[in-house]
């Protein structure tokens, strides 16, 4: 599944574009700061790095202030998930993040969660340090644990991290998420990590056109690792499973004729795996976003479309229930996506994520610098999605209801994964980068 924003790589502004912009930009270190955050680490404290003349340079480190008093849900568009190819836990360290002007580092910060608030019905259970470079994660339960598995941007691998909360990064890498056949060329991680029970998902993409951009996806076998395998997915932009299924938020997938930006299916429990295209967006012109799965199957599927003339971007989100996308994945005909068949459950330009988090979807939502392409967290909310009564297609749908806020830049959200009926949301702050549960009450 997608983890959360970027940390500024590029803005959803530009949705799948910014993509084709990615890919097919000219560089010899870099295209962006987060490059140069992939291939150095950290910048030094108070610092930040960027790229220029496509050489990377460390500059002082200062994000606008975070407005207080502007609500959440108007800020101006924000970035995507998190990148995979820059760690999680770049640290805002002792930067101006508070209207007042008050430094980062006068600030109290909570041991879990900075300068973030919680809100009422949440829980912040354990709380643990996210491992040195890991910028995206999932669990996959087993028995009454959840082991958890991380992507590694600046080796491009996947790692087994251990049984939560006792995680760390130990050992090889499981396999590199890119392709021997690729290895020599110019590759980008996408922005997820996702499972179907048993294996998992990573993408990235090359150099091309942003209308069809190549791709291709590892689905690693956690059970039987000489089963895994590479799969042709252009544009993979996120991701997110069903038991022995993926849903493909992007412009393609091996076996499948038809292209484009749409939600594309990998069916995994059969041998060989059977690519198929699952629902295709309401409207011309719009281009690949977010997609997310509750804990009962309901899908969220999301998109984007850009309006140039206030330079901005609203992303949708529709909700889907497995009773309307189950006849697709055995071989029916794509979803057109509608009011009819998936309710419009979100729409706004301040749209960085979403994850599932029980019976429900979290949204991460933020504000972005559009000069560095920095992200910054305002809140994280939840919408409750459940089925049932009369009508197993239909989709009642929850209000929106805060659970992490702030009015600062001193604690930023970076990865948020589902884990069981929970949600894992990754901070970073001065104090470091750390993963924290948070459970519904």
């Amino acid at each position: 599944m997608m983890g959360s924003r970027r940390f500024g790589r590029f803005a959803v502004v530009l949705g799948a574009l910014s993509l084709g912009l990615l890919v097919t930009g000219c560089e010899d270190e870099c295209v962006d700061s987060y490059d140069c955050t992939n291939k150095k680490g950290s910048a030094p404290e108070g610092k930040r790095y960027v790229c220029e003349s496509n050489r990377c340079e460390v500059r002082d480190n200062t994000p606008p202030a975070g407005d207080a008093g502007t609500d959440a849900g108007t800020g101006t568009d924000a970035g995507t998930g998190s990148d995979a190819g820059t760690d999680a836990g770049t640290n805002p360290g002792t930067d101006a993040g508070t209207d007042a002007g008050v430094s980062c580092a006068d600030l109290p910060h909570d041991a879990k969660l900075g300068t973030l608030q919680l809100k009422t019905g949440f829980a912040a259970a354990e709380s643990v340090a996210l491992p040195a470079g890991i910028s995206q994660v999932t669990a996959l339960k087993s028995g009454t644990d959840f082991k958890l598995y991380g992507l590694r941007g600046s080796d491009k691998s996947l790692y087994e991290l251990g049984t939560w909360p006792d995680i760390a990064l130990g050992g090889a890498a499981l396999k590199s998420v890119i392709a021997d056949a690729d290895r020599s060329e110019r590759t980008y991680l996408s922005s997820f990590l996702a499972n179907d029970g048993t294996r998992l998902l990573a993408g990235y993409t090359k150099d091309g056109p942003f209308t069809n951009i190549p791709g291709t996806v590892l689905v690693y076998d956690t059970a039987s690792p000489d089963k895994s395998t590479y799969v042709s997915a252009n544009g993979n932009y996120a991701a997110a499973g069903i038991a022995g299924y993926f849903f493909i938020n992007g412009q393609g997938v091996e076996g499948v004729s038809a292209g484009g930006n749409a939600i594309y299916g990998l069916k995994t429990d059969t041998s060989p795996f059977q690519g198929a295209q699952v629902a295709t967006f309401p409207e011309a012109g719009v281009f690949s976003s977010s997609v997310a799965v509750t804990s009962s199957d309901i899908a969220v599927f999301g998109y984007g479309k850009y309006d140039n003339a206030v330079k901005a971007t609203t992303n949708f989100l529709r909700a889907v229930a497995p009773a309307t996308y189950s006849p697709v994945l055995t071989g029916g005909s794509p979803l057109a996506l509608s009011d009819a068949n998936a309710p419009q459950i979100y729409s706004g330009t301040d749209f960085f994520s979403a994850a599932g988090f029980g019976d429900g979807v979290a949204l991460h939502r933020g504000v972005t610098d559009m000069t560095t392409y920095e992200s910054f967290t305002r809140d994280v909310s939840r919408i409750s999605l459940t089925t049932g009564g009369i009508d197993p297609k239909a989709v009642t749908v929850g209000d929106l209801k805060p659970v992490l806020t702030t009015d600062n830049n001193c604690t930023q959200v970076g990865i948020l994964t589902p884990l069981g009926a929970d949600l894992l949301v990754g901070v970073s702050d001065k104090n470091g980068s750390r993963l924290v549960r948070i459970q519904k009450q």
